[in-house]
């Protein structure tokens, strides 16, 4: 399966834009300051496609191969909300279980894989030429 990072789609969900292939959160089409762990953090739970991700998963992948406290996670999920602002909600606590991301999610082909302008024009004038 691939995930929404791997194919560098970009993800909207309300007034937000997310830009893996950038590593960028936007909101109403202006930058968002996000750290890169709390950006690892929402990715994973976008990923999850609305399943809640435990606490251990999302410490296994945030940092891979390190010890951590509970508590790093836990800055990162309060970073990621902070960043969310009213829409801190969209990352719901599911008691001693995880974190679940609870926004309707829209995936947004990237501009790098999707055909440029002029070639859909240039397409589009062949296709009308050759009836």
């Amino acid at each position: 399966m691939n995930t929404v990072s791997e194919t560098l789609a970009s993800v909207a969900f309300g007034r937000f834009l997310v830009l893996p292939h950038r590593r960028e959160l936007l909101a109403d089409g202006q930058p968002i300051q996000l750290g890169g762990r709390a950006f690892d953090v929402l990715m994973c739970l976008i990923e999850a496609r609305g399943a809640v991700v435990t606490k251990d998963g999302l410490m296994a992948r945030i940092w891979s191969d390190r010890i951590v406290e509970e508590n790093a996670l836990q800055s990162q999920i309060s970073a990621l909300r902070m960043a969310l602002g009213g829409d801190r909600d969209l990352v719901r606590t599911v008691s001693g279980r995880g974190y679940q991301f609870i926004g309707e999610v829209r995936v947004v082909p990237s501009r790098r894989t999707s055909m440029p302008a002029r070639a859909r024009r240039d397409e589009a004038r062949v296709g009308r030429s050759a009836n």
